[in-house]
């Protein structure tokens, strides 16, 4: 956590970060009855960049229920007297996070839906009937995995998983990724992503499990994806 002053105001960064990967931050401004503590407008800039400011009102709704906090048409607020200071900064940052994240998470899982739709008749065209109808596959733990497809090639199998690039969605497929890696006999493991450059550091998570391929690619990457 980290401290910066500027006039009369205080900003204090937190150790949590916007998809962005700015660090949320909070502003403290004194006043006569105790202190206003707000996000300073970062969490509406950060969907504002995206062009999804118009859903901070029903995103910041849903934080304000959540943390306690109140909104107005661009920030995320509380008054607070000295003892409930550092309550008020951890309530803010948690809100302010919480907005830009669940406009991104919403913006991912449409995302990922748009990627899945492409890849099944990506795959079908690609491996014809090897393409099976079920999408569950058993991980080592015995907990059963939804996966967007799997093909059948002989005796082996392929598992192509549509991922966005949400952090959300990147750490569930990379949870079950090693889950099903540890079978006995495991399957090959396909992670299928939009644009592999917007998952940034993300994109070595998934890879530590599978391989990563870009839904654009040609054929020839999905049939060597499933060799």
């Amino acid at each position: 956590m980290t401290v910066k002053h500027w006039g009369d105001s205080s900003f204090v960064s937190f150790p949590i970060y916007y998809p962005s990967g700015a660090a949320v931050t909070v502003r403290v401004i004194p006043g006569p009855s105790g202190f206003r503590v707000d996000d300073a407008g970062f969490a509406y800039r950060e969907i504002e960049a995206i062009g999804f400011e118009r859903s901070f009102a029903t995103a910041a709704d849903k934080a304000r229920a959540k943390e306690g906090v109140e909104k107005d048409r661009r920030s995320l607020y509380v008054t607070a007297d000295w003892e409930q200071l550092s309550r008020a900064l951890s309530d803010v940052a948690m809100a302010s996070w919480d907005v830009a994240d669940r406009v991104f998470g919403k913006i991912a899982e449409q995302e990922q839906h748009d990627i899945e739709d492409y890849l099944r008749e990506r795959l079908a065209h690609v491996f014809g009937s090897r393409l099976e109808d079920r999408h569950t596959i058993v991980g080592s733990s015995s907990n059963p995995w939804e996966v967007s497809a799997i093909v059948s090639e002989g005796r082996d199998q392929v598992v192509f998983q549509a991922v966005s690039s949400h952090a959300n969605s990147v750490y569930r497929a990379s949870t079950a990724f090693h889950d099903i890696a540890a079978l006995p006999n495991p399957p090959k493991l396909v992670a299928v992503v939009k644009d592999k450059a917007a998952l940034g550091t993300k994109l070595s998570i998934l890879g530590q499990a599978g391989r990563v391929i870009q839904s654009d690619q040609s054929d020839d990457v999905y049939l060597r994806a499933a060799a």
